[in-house]
């Protein structure tokens, strides 16, 4: 299934790629990280996003794909993995496990 881009400002690819190489847990679970994936969570003004990280199968580079996040009614916030935004991808990367 193909997913549109997730429309994002330079302000927040910024702010989500400094995130994500400098964030003390991603950091560290890259030091052992394997094909399932990890997701972490961010605010950014009123938005709020999530990363799926993961180790792509067949080789050994780590992918990110940016999610947005809704506020459901319950008050809960929900994954919208309609839109997607690579942040860091392999060039043969597969999707997520769990989508």
């Amino acid at each position: 299934m193909n997913r549109e881009e997730l429309r994002l400002s330079d302000y927040e690819k910024g702010f989500l790629t400094g995130f994500y190489f400098t964030e003390p847990d991603i950091q560290k679970d890259s030091l052992n990280r394997d094909e399932d994936n990890d997701w972490y969570g961010v605010h950014i003004g009123e938005r709020v996003f999530d990363l799926c990280v993961w180790k792509d199968d067949d080789i050994d580079n780590e992918v990110c794909v940016v999610y947005e996040c809704y506020l459901n009614d319950g008050g809960f916030w929900n994954t919208d993995t309609s839109k997607q935004w690579f942040l860091k991808e392999s060039k043969d990367a597969t999707k997520p496990k769990e989508l």
